[in-house]
């Protein structure tokens, strides 16, 4: 194997390497996307829930009672 050839050959390693490693952030990056959007919805829904009962806490009790009332 004379000096070209071992150049060659240490360049298409290292470009295998490169190319799996990308491929591998990508594959990881992707699925990180889809559990970002998840946590971000059930945020969202939860920050809903405690909007609602802040309300429902600090609301006068005849009023809240009047609501439920109202509801029945």
């Amino acid at each position: 194997m004379n000096l070209y050839s071992a150049l060659v050959a240490v360049f298409a390693i290292w470009a295998v390497v490169k190319v799996t490693q990308h491929w591998l952030a990508a594959r990881r990056d992707g699925s990180s996307e889809a559990e970002a959007e998840q946590r971000k919805a059930e945020i969202e829904r939860l920050e809903t829930r405690v909007r609602t009962l802040e309300r429902i806490v600090t609301d006068d009790s005849e009023s809240l009672a009047r609501r439920i009332d109202d509801l029945e």
